[in-house]
Formats: structure tokens, C-alpha cells, sequence
């Protein structure tokens, strides 16, 4: 959502209670490092060049009941062949100028005279995909990277890898390769109903990984080296901060009080209406909310119940409020590990490519004047402030890529509140187009403090 222009916005309320549903690890084999798209081809690129690759068939000819060998489908060799080897080569020329075309300064993986040997390798290992004795339910059951590897082999096997490439080079073939292979695996499953029926599961990782990337592309723009590489170390530190839980109240050992987050995270569920805010308020363009009890004494209908920690994918502003103790700040640590890891965010779609800033209220307040986003991670006594390449937050929030986690508005003297909005509102003003999440007693401030809230409430048997 945009925060330009006054609009009318519909009302919301969120209201949730803690699930006793355990969280599950976020770590598999399909999940895709943002660093890695160096290649950066998006699928509206890549699928109309993957499907030359293969014989046009005619209707009803994915309408079958068992495998189908890979070398039947290929359209570049056998009586079928529509494709020559000069085709191929073409084909995978412009896979390379497509992955290269808006390469930023410090992105291309190597010269640009090394373009044509990286398309000449490129299709000579494509032109192993014929080698394969395997079927392509076979093929999907490798995975992208395994598919790409027997590739290679196949290549090495027969003698036609003869080209050798700068490491650089041989990084971008490899980028294009794994791409290709991902792009051929998810060809199969929407070519073949059987494919799709015996292996529901890897089909339906293929496509959401396409999608990831898809949305990757799009929300992280060409960056530097230094960016990209500044960014997966934050990511690394932001889980090691963020991922345990540490048990308050309770007379434990230190190893006794210290919990994994993954083990320990109760899922919140929330529920939502909506209210208009007047135009020209810096926090008009997100919903605003007000607490209400669960259930409704009415026969009127009850809003949907939602997990606490989709709330964002409908709303970029979210004012969490609940009463101490009902997992506000587990919320904050949650969300930073989920979007630092970048990995399983299936219906978290909208923490793909964005990075993380916790801001503990308690902390930050405490300073004689509210951190710019230069000053972030100084201000929360982050030790890698000093390695952030100059710039890098503004660049972060101006592209609309970060998740502010801004806790704990109740813990800060009632004085300071009001200059803790204005300074939240500066940012809203400045930085429009990011996801906020702010935390709060539902006593420290008004309804209409902020523009979206949501309420946790008891702890449910369930």
C-alpha cells in the first residue's frame, strides 16, 4: 500500500489468544539464499526458453499414467528434433544476457567477454539432457540441484566439457544452470498429470520456490557486493541474537532459563476490523484498530481468526496490544528469525527479501533523541554498526524491503510517548512503503494511537 493520498480505509480490529501449536523448523533443502539469484531471471523470462527445450505435443499428451523418459521430450535431438545445436546455443546466449542485462556495479560475476563461452557451456550441459537415463518422475525426485548435477557428470562423461571458465564464469553457469534445472523440473509437473499426482508435494515446493524467487526479483533491487554481503552477515548475527528464549520468574539455571525459539514459539491468532483514519495522517494509509473481547455476546458474525504472525501479509502497519506476558516480544523475536532466515515462509510471503530491525523501546528511548535508520543499529548496541557499508539502512527502507519491530511502547515513561509517535510518524512519512509492527500494554496508549492494532488475549487449552 502506498501512503500517498488521503483515502478512506476500512476498520479493523485484531484480537488473539495464544495456541499451544508447536513451531517447526524453518531449515529445507528447497529454500533459496537471496545472494545466490545472481542470476536474477524471473519466470516470465525463463519458462518461454525452457519450453523450446522440449517437443510441442498435442492436447491430451500430458494426460498420462506413468513416467515419461526424459529423452523422448527433448526437442534438440532424436527423429523429434525441432531445435539444433545452434538453436541451443542461441537459447542459452539469451538466458545469459537476460541474467546479466541489468547487472549494478559490483553484481556481474564476470567480464563481459566471458559472456559467450558461459552460453557455449551452458548449452553443451544442456545438451546432456539427453544422456539421462532417468524419466522425468525420476528427474523431480532429485530436486533442481540434483538434476543439475547428473547433468554436469553426463557432460564430463562423454568428453564435451572442453571449456574452461574463470571462477567468476564458472559461478554465473552454475547460477544459470541450477535456474535452468528448476525451471525444466517445474515444466514437468505442469506438463504431465501424473507427475503432478505422484509427487504433490515436490511439485507444489517447485512452484512456491519459483514464486520466492519471483518475489525476490522484484523486491530487492541490483545492489553492491558489499551490500549483499553485509546483509548476510546481519541475517546471521539476527538469528543468533533472536533465537532462544530466555524464562523470566522462574528460579532456574542459566542452561535451565534459556529455551530454543523454535521449540518454545506458541503461535498467536488474531482477528480483525477495520476503521477509517482522517485524511493527512502520516498513519492513514494502514488500518486502525481497537481491542474487542472474544467472543461477541451478539449473533453478529465474528471476524476470520487468523494466525498473529500473518497479520502483516494484509497489512503493512500492525499495533500489537496485550497484557504482560502473552508473547508480544516472542512475536518480535519470531518474525526477526523467520525474515532473517529467509527459509519455509509459506503464507509468510510477505517477509521474503526484507531485513529485520528489532528496536526495543526500553532500550532506544533511554537516548537523548530516537535513532535515524543510520543510527539503528547503534542504537540497540549492535556490533556489526560499525561494518554497515554508509547508507545501507536508508537504501534498505527507500527500496520498502524492511520489517520494523519496534517493542514494547508501555515500557517507556508516559512523557516519552508522544515524542516516540512523532518520531514513528517521521519515519512513516519517510519511509512509506516498509512493514511496522509496534508492541504495547493495552493501558500505555489510546485506540487510535497507530493505525493497526492487535490484541493478545489468554492463553488457549488447545
Amino acid at each position: 500500500m502506498s501512503g500517498s493520498g488521503p483515502r478512506a480505509l476500512p476498520r479493523c480490529t485484531l484480537s488473539a489468544a495464544l495456541r499451544g501449536r508447536g513451531a517447526h523448523n524453518y531449515r529445507g533443502e528447497w529454500d533459496v539464499d537471496p545472494a545466490t539469484i545472481g542470476a536474477r531471471l524471473a519466470s516470465s523470462v525463463v519458462t518461454p526458453l525452457i519450453k523450446k527445450l522440449f517437443v510441442k505435443e498435442g492436447p491430451g499428451a500430458g494426460l498420462v499414467n506413468q513416467p515419461v523418459r526424459i529423452s523422448s521430450l527433448i526437442s534438440f535431438r532424436g527423429e523429434k528434433r525441432t531445435l539444433t545445436e545452434k538453436d541451443l546455443t542461441k537459447l542459452a546466449a539469451e538466458l545469459v544476457a537476460q541474467a546479466t542485462r541489468h547487472a549494478g556495479p559490483g553484481e556481474r560475476p564476470c567480464p563481459a567477454d566471458e559472456d559467450e563461452l558461459v552460453a557455449e557451456k551452458l548449452a553443451t550441459t544442456l545438451y546432456a539432457l539427453g544422456d539421462l537415463d532417468m524419466n522425468d518422475v525420476q528427474a523431480v525426485q532429485l530436486g533442481h540441484r540434483g538434476l543439475a548435477h547428473e547433468l554436469t557428470h553426463a557432460t564430463r562423461t562423454r568428453g564435451r566439457d572442453t571449456l574452461h571458465l574463470s571462477q567468476g564464469g564458472a559461478a554465473l553457469h552454475e547460477r544459470l544452470l541450477d535456474t535452468a534445472c528448476l525451471h525444466i523440473l517445474h515444466f514437468f509437473t505442469q506438463r504431465s498429470t501424473f507427475v503432478a499426482r505422484s509427487l504433490v508435494e515436490q511439485s507444489g515446493q517447485l512452484s512456491d520456490l519459483i514464486t520466492k524467487i519471483d518475489i525476490l526479483i522484484e523486491r530487492i533491487p541490483s545492489q553492491s557486493a558489499q551490500d549483499a554481503g553485509f546483509e548476510r552477515r546481519y541475517a546471521e548475527y539476527m538469528i543468533g541474537k533472536h533465537s532462544t528464549l530466555t524464562i523470566v520468574g522462574i528460579d532456574l539455571s542459566h542452561a535451565e532459563a534459556t529455551w530454543p525459539l523454535d521449540a518454545a514459539y506458541l503461535s498467536l491468532e488474531a482477528v480483525s476490523s477495520e476503521e477509517e483514519r482522517p485524511p493527512g495522517d502520516p498513519f492513514g494509509d494502514a488500518p486502525a484498530v481497537t481491542h474487542t473481547a472474544l467472543p461477541a455476546p451478539l449473533p453478529a458474525p465474528l471476524p476470520a481468526v487468523v494466525p498473529a504472525d500473518r497479520a502483516l501479509s494484509g497489512h503493512q502497519r500492525v499495533l500489537l496490544r496485550g497484557i504482560a506476558g502473552s508473547g508480544k516480544t516472542t512475536l518480535v523475536q519470531w518474525l526477526a528469525v523467520c525474515t532473517a532466515r529467509q527459509e519455509s515462509l509459506r503464507g509468510l510471503e510477505q517477509l521474503i527479501g526484507r531485513i529485520p530491525f528489532v528496536l526495543p523501546l526500553r532500550t532506544i528511548a533511554r537516548q537523548e533523541s530516537l535513532p535515524s535508520p543510520a543510527s539503528f543499529l547503534a542504537s540497540v548496541h549492535n556490533p556489526l554498526d560499525g561494518a554497515q557499508p554508509p547508507g545501507w539502512a536508508d537504501r534498505v527502507l527507500t527500496a520498502g524491503r524492511g520489517l520494523l519491530l519496534i517493542d514494547g511502547i508501555d515500557e517507556i515513561p508516559e512523557r516519552d510517548r508522544e515524542r516516540t509517535r512523532a518520531w514513528l510518524a517521521d519515519l512513516l512519512i519517510a519511509y512509506p512503503d516498509n512493514l511496522w509492527l509496534v508492541t504495547s500494554r493495552p493501558s500505555a496508549v489510546a485506540d487510535d494511537w497507530l493505525g493497526h492494532r492487535t490484541s493478545p488475549s489468554s492463553r488457549s487449552p488447545r
